[in-house]
């Protein structure tokens, strides 16, 4: 596909196939990136996976990338318009704690994108980044500035690049893992064991293409943790990546039955309210203490681009995750503090 070209999923165009002899056995995406050599395969099993691909006969969780195809198949593709994308700049408040004339570190709040995921879309971090800042990386046109990203649901520090030179020597020490991130994070359950680490490989689920799994076929991730705090139904841990899965500690913990609080992909629990941290049911109406995932990047520490020196940038809790992690100490019987890894 054209680098200079993204997907518009606004613009879509119905198209009606029906599979040749000369396409029998192969796969159902390679055999459309042959009809569009100008859609990378990648964005044509992205299209399949979200339901814009359907085959006559066939229930939509048979449509897969790999589905075999035989001749006469008839298929009914919804093809986004391939056009060149602007991304506009947009006023969006930002909290600066550091710039200077190579990067710019954010405290990047809660419901805030990094990116636009497809065409056409704003809101976004990067649109935000275009209109306070004239100077910024442009290895992506739909991401300057980005070196790496946050799920749109956490909060927290983020480190941005002013230009080329910056980025790609960011972007380096990401890939080779010597960038030192931190997360706090409060999820359900008392964790047993006060330090500990998760091995487990990750790869995209295949029914759901929002999520991850754990998996033997997935990348290798590691998750450092430790306890910093237990409560009678709930353990507030501080979270140390090595590796940069997609949605890596929110898998890691739910597959370890500790899911974050609120997540509203990895954790089968309605949003964390005060009745619930006392042990009884939700009033009507009560709001939730926090209605987002309860996962912040707090720390993040990199060689600065340009003088080499070791730099690290902090971000407070936000007000949402204090709230509810004050409610949990409130909950506490008084005098009796309860310890890691304690029953």
């Amino acid at each position: 596909m054209n680098s200079d070209l993204e997907p518009n999923f606004r613009k879509l165009e119905t198209t009606s196939l029906t599979v040749p002899d000369s396409a029998e056995g192969s796969r159902l995406d390679r055999y459309l990136a042959t009809e569009w050599p100008d859609y990378s395969r990648t964005l044509l099993a992205n299209m399949i996976r979200d339901g814009h691909v359907s085959v006559e006969g066939l229930a939509p969780t048979k449509v897969k990338p790999a589905l075999k195809l035989e001749p006469g198949m008839q298929l009914t593709v919804e093809k986004p318009a391939l056009e060149q994308l602007e991304l506009q700049p947009e006023d969006i408040p930002l909290d600066i704690p550091f710039e200077d004339d190579a990067i710019i570190v954010i405290n990047k709040p809660a419901a805030l994108a990094v990116h636009p995921p497809k065409a056409g879309r704003g809101g976004t971090l990067a649109n935000a980044l275009l209109f306070h800042f004239q100077q910024l990386s442009r290895t992506d046109p739909i991401r300057p500035g980005i070196i790496h990203r946050l799920d749109a649901d956490t909060s927290g520090v983020i480190v941005c690049a002013k230009d080329e030179s910056a980025h790609f020597k960011l972007a380096k020490q990401f890939e080779e893992r010597t960038v030192r991130k931190e997360y706090i994070a409060i999820v359900r359950g008392r964790m047993k064991e006060p330090t500990g680490s998760i091995d487990k490989p990750i790869a995209r689920h295949p029914d759901h293409y929002e999520m991850q799994r754990v998996h033997a076929s997935g990348k290798s991730a590691q998750t450092d943790f430790e306890v910093l705090e237990i409560f009678k139904r709930f353990s507030l841990l501080r979270l140390k990546p090595r590796t940069g899965r997609t949605h890596q500690i929110r898998v890691h913990m739910a597959t370890i039955n500790h899911p974050i609080v609120g997540d509203r992909l990895y954790s089968k629990r309605p949003p964390l309210t005060r009745s619930e941290i006392l042990g009884r049911e939700a009033e009507a109406g009560e709001p939730p203490l926090i209605a987002r995932q309860a996962l912040h990047a707090a720390r993040l520490e990199f060689e600065h681009p340009r003088t080499g020196e070791r730099v690290s940038f902090e971000a407070p809790l936000p007000d949402d995750i204090q709230r509810a992690l004050d409610a949990l100490l409130e909950s506490r019987p008084p005098n009796k503090p309860e310890d890691a890894g304690k029953e």
